[in-house]
């Protein structure tokens, strides 16, 4: 029984974070007052799913008279189009960012290894598959779970499918929502910061348990 590595993705694998974050001013009205509350809603929630967080700023904009859109448009339409747009910048961005150093390494050292590996993100999961089929790297993973999937029902998952208990799993990830996943369901965690992979403590638990 093999101790098991899920991965999050941006931030984690790729440097992505900031063309991520950038990418919802592109697909705004452009003013002083619509950056105030895109900041205000980003710092807040940013770690939500693009749908959540692009429905609470269409709600706050229109409530404020900062949208100008035909009187017959609903704001779940207009969330849909807007995540739409959102997605396609996204996409073509996040297939060709930098990775996070060494990364690509990582994946294959411990994939060659024979440890099981997931991914597991907030980004939906179809373009989340083509951006990872893109980079190369889709021959590394068991399975890549993206939105609407919880990140803590996905270590639930992995947890039936690899019929392992959580303490043999390591999640990696630079947000809050991986630690909290990682602790709610009794996993190891390991933080990315400053763009930096944990290599040694990663390696440590995948082949020293």
């Amino acid at each position: 029984m093999k101790p098991v590595v899920v991965f999050d993705f941006d931030g984690t694998l790729v440097d992505s974070n900031q063309l991520k974050y950038d990418a919802y001013f592109q697909i705004l009205p452009v003013s002083e007052k619509v950056e105030d509350i895109t900041r205000q809603v980003l710092s807040r929630i940013y770690e939500a799913s693009r749908y959540v967080i692009i429905r609470e700023l269409v709600d706050r904009l229109m409530e404020k008279g900062l949208m100008d859109i035909p009187r017959d448009t609903d704001p779940e339409s207009l969330t849909d189009e807007l995540a739409r747009r959102y997605g396609k910048i996204v996409l073509e961005g996040a297939m060709t960012c930098p990775e996070i150093p060494g990364a690509g390494e990582l994946l294959d050292r411990l994939h060659r290894t024979g440890t099981p590996l997931y991914l597991s993100s907030t980004t939906p999961e179809k373009p989340l598959n083509q951006i990872v089929t893109h980079r190369g790297w889709s021959g590394y993973f068991r399975k890549v779970f993206g939105y609407p999937r919880r990140k803590e029902d996905t270590l639930l998952e992995i947890m039936a499918t690899e019929d392992i208990p959580a303490h043999r799993i390591m999640v990696v990830g630079d947000g809050e929502s991986d630690r909290t996943s990682a602790d709610r369901c009794g996993a190891a965690f390991a933080c990315v910061k400053e763009k930096k992979l944990p290599w040694d403590l990663i390696i440590r638990f995948a082949t020293e348990n």
